[in-house]
């Protein structure tokens, strides 16, 4: 390749990091602001009927939003790989980190895009129609230590981008 097209690919490969960046910052930001504020609250609220409808809309505001941010980590994910020609690192020692944020990654895109429209949004209509007979507490409980797992992954995974993007693990 020429200086020309070194400095192109280059260029491109900043742009996608600074748009990937942004997209995962904006979308761990969200998450722990469900986790962290929004679920303790939902969690306090002494009616459960108020406790699901409160969470839903949460959920339903925030779910679209937290899909596009994965979207756009992922294309622009795989796009830095490509450039870069790091496709032949995944499951590799040197991969490592590379390969683990990508795991993160589809599982958020499986949660996401696959469980939380059939299994989530079917759960919480469920919550709002038979909550009596429920255990809506208990179901709360297990969905905040859900959320809390979800936000040490992605923090993990945030890390090993930062190494990756510094040189470790790649050599």
């Amino acid at each position: 390749k020429t200086g020309e097209q070194i400095k192109e690919v280059l260029m491109l490969f900043f742009m996608m990091h600074a748009a990937h960046l942004i997209a995962v910052i904006l979308w761990i930001g969200g998450l722990f602001f469900v986790t962290g504020i929004m679920l303790p609250m939902v969690i306090k609220t002494p009616d459960a009927l108020q406790k699901v409808l409160t969470f839903q809309r949460v959920e339903h505001r925030f779910a679209p939003v937290a899909k596009w941010f994965n979207i756009v980590t992922g294309v622009t994910g795989f796009a830095m790989v490509y450039l870069m020609g790091w496709h032949n690192l995944y499951f590799t020692k040197a991969g490592v980190a590379l390969t683990f944020m990508t795991g993160v990654w589809v599982f958020w895109f499986v949660m996401l895009v696959g469980l939380e429209p059939i299994v989530i949004r079917k759960m919480l209509e469920k919550m709002a129609r038979e909550g009596d007979k429920m255990d809506i507490d208990g179901i709360f409980r297990k969905v905040k230590k859900l959320h809390w797992f979800m936000v040490a992954i992605s923090l993990a995974a945030a890390v090993a981008g930062a190494i990756v993007a510094h040189g470790g693990f790649l050599h």
